[in-house]
């Protein structure tokens, strides 16, 4: 199993620099306390522009125990007063999340796509045995997948599924041959059944 909690940063105005050190300050220190910590920037989609900070745990009595550890930290009550401060930015969370299907790829994919559902709980169960089959053609591509489910966030009717690619030339090389893909168009008409799609964003790790 891998929880994930994401924290989800929108930077001031001219306050882009300032953000990305002190978030790259608040990862070292995460990751110090016993996460796998990774970065990634919002280049398309939903929240063009934000920053993303992903924590992730093989369980969720490690993340807690490390949750307690770093935010006691004096290194993060440091970073946290000057925040406080002199605020550069608006942060979202940490959410958290679990996710039901894949797992984060080692080492990091480049550039994640991630598509938020609106997704019914009852429909839930339905639409992840969706995920070998999505799994299937995709890696045919050389694309990872994943499913994330919320555990504490401010929406419990999504699902959100990931997609790992190698590069910003290889998912346009994807879509090309997924926009072509019949089974690929069905697999996404039986999803449609259980929930709709609301968001997508694609981000690079920096």
């Amino acid at each position: 199993m891998t929880v994930v909690s994401v924290r989800e940063v929108t930077p001031h105005v001219g306050k882009e620099k300032l953000v990305e050190s002190r978030m790259r300050r608040a990862e070292a220190l995460i990751a110090k306390h016993g996460a796998h910590t990774r970065m990634y920037k919002t280049v398309v989609g939903q929240g063009v522009g934000d920053y993303l900070l992903f924590s992730m745990y093989e369980s969720f009595s490690t993340a807690t125990k490390s949750f307690q550890s770093f935010s006691a930290d004096p290194d993060m009550t440091t970073l946290m007063e000057e925040r406080s401060a002199s605020p550069s930015a608006d942060i979202k969370g940490p959410d958290v999340y679990r996710i039901a299907f894949g797992k984060p790829s080692d080492p990091p994919k480049s550039l994640l796509v991630q598509r938020m559902y609106h997704m019914p709980r009852k429909n839930q169960v339905s639409a992840l045995e969706l995920a070998p089959e999505l799994d299937a053609l995709m890696t045919s591509q050389d694309v990872n997948v994943g499913f994330a489910v919320p555990i504490a966030t401010a929406d419990h009717e999504m699902l959100t599924v990931v997609y790992g690619f190698n590069s910003m030339d290889h998912y346009g090389e994807v879509l090309d041959a997924m926009v072509e893909d019949s089974k690929f168009a069905a697999l996404v008409e039986k999803a449609n059944t259980f929930g709709s799609i609301k968001s997508s964003r694609v981000i690079l790790k920096i």
